[in-house]
């Protein structure tokens, strides 16, 4: 069965190695491609999916939002984020789900993380921000999006700032959601350090396991486990099947993403 991962600038990811690892101990035939593409690919793949060539797709940065136009069905957590992060037929339909809701809400449970009315952050405004915007509003959170210019920005944001605007004393936690501090420019960070020190970090990216910006702070939380547990549920919705995820799975899968 042939899966991949859609986006740009993807060389780096580490979908391939979750995947494959998690097939061989399901006892599954698959094989999990990266499409570094430019978005007038996305319809040859797509047609590629009708005809049952592929089975299924993740899709990450920058498409997340423009394969919604692409896909026959929109899930109600993807109707909700306005973002697909997987993508699978059903009844002969393409199917777009989102499965970065699951993700970042088994990052806050594993990491016993309260956000109830906790002032929350989140730094940039793409699929990953919308996902864990949507599930801190759901938890209670008061949550405000940070972004560099206030044009064009969703109605499903209630609060926006611009980051000239930003100060440190307004806030509990950060969530970093852009790709800023991404392997290789791991120096980078989207805030200075006085804006950081002395805060929760709650960072989307893996890799590195420990950015610039979680440096600066003094609790973090680096994106593994939300890697891997929005790739377990696309595996769940892909293969029809429950996947006894704990502990064990989880820090098995960053030995073997980190390992490489």
């Amino acid at each position: 069965m042939r899966y991949g991962l859609i986006g740009k600038n993807i060389q780096y990811s580490k979908s391939p190695t979750i995947h494959e690892f998690m097939a061989k101990k399901l006892n599954i035939d698959l094989r999990y491609d990266l499409f570094d593409i430019e978005e007038s690919d996305i319809p040859h793949l797509f047609k590629h999916l009708r005809n049952y060539v592929f089975k299924g797709f993740n899709v990450t940065i920058p498409f997340k939002q423009i394969v919604m136009k692409h896909v026959d069905v929109l899930t109600s957590k993807a109707k909700r984020i306005k973002a697909v992060n997987t993508i699978y037929i059903k009844d002969g339909k393409i199917v777009g789900d989102n499965t970065d809701y699951d993700g970042f809400l088994g990052l806050l449970k594993m990491s016993k993380i309260n956000v109830e009315n906790q002032r929350i952050f989140i730094l940039g405004t793409g699929g990953a921000a919308k996902a864990a915007y949507v599930v801190l509003t759901d938890l209670g959170a008061d949550v405000t999006v940070v972004t560099r210019n206030t044009n064009n920005i969703d109605p499903m944001f209630q609060k926006v700032i611009t980051y000239s605007k930003l100060s440190s004393d307004q806030v509990d936690i950060y969530v970093q959601a852009t790709p800023i501090g991404t392997y290789p420019k791991v120096t980078e960070s989207v805030l200075n350090q006085s804006l950081v020190a002395g805060k929760t970090v709650i960072e989307l990216i893996y890799n590195p396991p420990i950015t610039q910006m979680m440096k600066y702070a003094s609790k973090s939380y680096g994106g593994a486990n939300m890697l891997i547990l929005q790739a377990l549920r696309s595996e769940e919705i892909w293969f029809n099947q429950k996947i006894s995820i704990n502990n064990q799975l989880i820090e098995e899968l960053k030995e073997v993403i980190y390992s490489e």
